[in-house]
C-alpha cells in the first residue's frame, strides 16, 4: 500500500504545486475550484496547504484501514484521489 498511497501524495503535489504557479501568474480568479478559492480568500496558503495535506491524509489512510478487508474499494480510493489530483494539475497547467 506504500506505493499507492506515494501515488497519491505525488498527484496531489502536482495539483498544489501548479495551483501555487497559476494562482501567482493569474491570481485566484484562474481557479476553477470555488472551494479552494474560499479556502485561499479565507484562510490564505496556510489554509490551502493544510487542506492539501488533509486530502492526502484522510484519503490515504482510508485507503489503508479499509485496503485489508476490501482492497478493491480501496484502490478506488486511491484512483479517485489520484485523478484528482491529475485533473487539479493539468487544469491549472492549461491556464499558464
Amino acid at each position: 500500500m506504500v506505493l499507492p498511497v506515494l501515488l497519491l501524495a505525488g498527484a496531489q503535489a502536482f495539483d498544489y504545486v501548479t495551483f501555487l504557479a497559476m494562482a501567482a501568474r493569474h491570481g485566484l480568479g484562474a481557479e476553477a475550484n470555488p472551494l479552494v478559492v474560499h479556502v485561499a480568500e479565507t484562510y490564505g496558503l496556510p489554509g490551502v496547504t493544510a487542506a492539501k495535506l488533509l486530502v492526502v491524509g484522510l484519503v490515504g489512510l482510508t485507503a489503508i484501514v479499509i485496503g485489508r478487508e476490501r482492497p478493491k474499494l480501496a484502490a478506488l480510493v486511491i484512483i479517485a484521489g489520484v485523478a484528482g489530483g491529475a485533473f487539479g494539475g493539468f487544469s491549472n497547467i492549461i491556464s499558464f
